[in-house]
């Protein structure tokens, strides 16, 4: 998100418009947008003040009451799935992996993990590379086969 104008460009802006210089006229020269200026001087009107209102923030994440137990869960089964965790967690909350995927992301947990068929090294799990054979048919068409 962008930063809001300063103070000083709000203040020149309203003593241009208190004076009675067009709005038009100082869209124009102060490059801002006519309802950006317009909510300015609602603000004025509204509140007295002309400084920016305070930013707010989205919407708190479900799981952060449960900080301390999904820190747990993670410490206590480091191999688990996000499905796994949702599940452990269900007696306490329903929440969807999407929202704990990114509650662990917020509290700077990665977790890496090898898929089990890399851990236990099985043949079929690892690609096979395809081998090239080339059979000529003509001088100027070759068939590619993969196997």
């Amino acid at each position: 998100m962008p930063n809001p104008y300063s103070l000083d460009l709000r203040a020149r802006i309203l003593k241009d418009y208190d004076v009675g210089v067009p709005v038009e006229d100082l869209v124009a020269h102060y490059a801002v947008s006519r309802s950006w200026l317009y909510s300015l001087l609602q603000l004025r009107r509204e509140t007295g003040s002309i400084a920016p209102r305070p930013h707010r923030r989205g919407r708190k994440q479900k799981l952060a009451p449960f900080e301390k137990e999904v820190r747990q869960l993670v410490a206590a089964h480091p191999d688990a799935t996000l499905v796994e965790f949702c599940e452990m967690l269900s007696k306490q909350v329903s929440v969807s992996t999407t929202a704990l995927c990114d509650f662990l992301r917020h509290l700077k947990i990665t977790r890496k993990k090898d898929s089990l068929c890399y851990r236990t090294a099985t043949k079929r799990c690892h690609r096979k590379t395809r081998r090239v054979e080339e059979t000529p048919r003509s001088h100027r068409h070759r068939k590619i086969r993969f196997h």
